[in-house]
């Protein structure tokens, strides 16, 4: 299974929203929410289409960025206002035991997922304790390799655990990215069953950095994910080549989806993503920097749901 780790920002939850009602995630994919704003109104229309199409999320209830971050009690209360099943509890850890025990207590929560920070030591009483409940029944672990007792102790509790790994090469500019070729992206939907994992997470096509600031890019950059022959996902990112200003974005993006749809169409790459964007190519329309954004986790989403109903 599947797990991408988003940030409740719109362009994700729109993202997620329409892999649904294509029903493109069901049994493959479960995201894992983390919202950073204290509006809710983009997580219920999500909930609304999951719930029809039969599809889970987890939600982070303390998120760590945003403007929602915190040990509060915000996003429990709404998704204790929601019919059961859909939105499934998550909490990150960070010695905040008593802070997870009261929520757990007071909210009735179930099926828990716990998010475990890499520097976790498994001396660490409160973390056991934590851990040890009946009511956390699943844990991601950020790059096991870099922590492998930790690896070790929660598999010893026979919970189910995640792999999250941050996968995609931030660079300083958008303009950067012209000097990155097509690299190698991820091989854990191959290994993470024989690794004993339950699944496998990342932050799709973006980087793990949250940042909320915007502002009109000298690039405009699409990354796109794909299976080679040997089914490993690589990643390209086409990019615009008048970068020495902010004007024109309009052209920019034209010169970014010229690339990218050129190299589709020769190598026979399509879904419902990519489909999109030829729509707003051949109308010669930008659709705007977070529907750019849209269409990369699609397309990443859709590339490992696509291997995993198929294997």
């Amino acid at each position: 299974m599947y797990y991408p780790y988003l940030r409740g920002r719109q362009f994700e939850l729109i993202a997620i929203r329409e892999l649904a009602s294509e029903e493109a995630l069901q049994g493959a994919v479960i995201p894992i929410i983390e919202p950073v704003k204290e509006a809710i109104n983009n997580l219920t229309l999500a909930h609304t289409i999951f719930s029809e199409r039969a599809q889970t999320a987890y939600v982070i209830a303390n998120p760590v960025v945003g403007d929602a971050q915190g040990d509060g009690r915000h996003f429990l209360e709404y998704l204790s206002s929601l019919e059961l099943g859909t939105y499934l509890p998550a909490f990150h850890y960070h010695a905040n035991r008593g802070y997870i025990e009261e929520c757990i207590d007071e909210f009735n929560l179930h099926d828990c997922l716990l998010i475990c920070p890499n520097d976790l030591s498994v001396e660490d009483a409160d973390f056991k304790e934590v851990a040890g409940l009946d009511q956390v029944s699943i844990f991601t672990l950020d790059d096991p390799g870099r922590n492998r007792s930790l690896n070790r102790y929660l598999r010893s509790l026979g919970k189910g655990c995640i792999r999250l790994d941050d996968l995609f090469e931030r660079q300083t500019r958008n303009a950067d990215f012209l000097d990155i070729p097509t690299h190698r992206f991820s091989e854990e939907h191959l290994y993470f069953a024989e690794d004993h994992f339950l699944g496998f997470s990342d932050y799709t096509a973006l980087a793990s950095h949250y940042s909320d600031s915007g502002s009109t890019p000298r690039a405009v950059v699409i990354h796109l994910t794909y299976r080679n022959d040997q089914n490993q996902i690589w990643i390209r990112h086409f990019t615009s080549e008048t970068n020495d200003s902010i004007s024109n974005v309009q052209g920019k993006f034209a010169e970014a989806a010229a690339k990218a749809i050129t190299y589709c169409r020769a190598n026979s790459l399509t879904n419902s993503a990519i489909q999109e964007l030829e729509h707003y190519y051949e109308d010669e329309h930008y659709p705007g920097l977070g529907t750019v954004k849209k269409i990369s986790i699609k397309n990443h989403i859709l590339v490992v749901a696509e291997y995993l109903r198929n294997r």
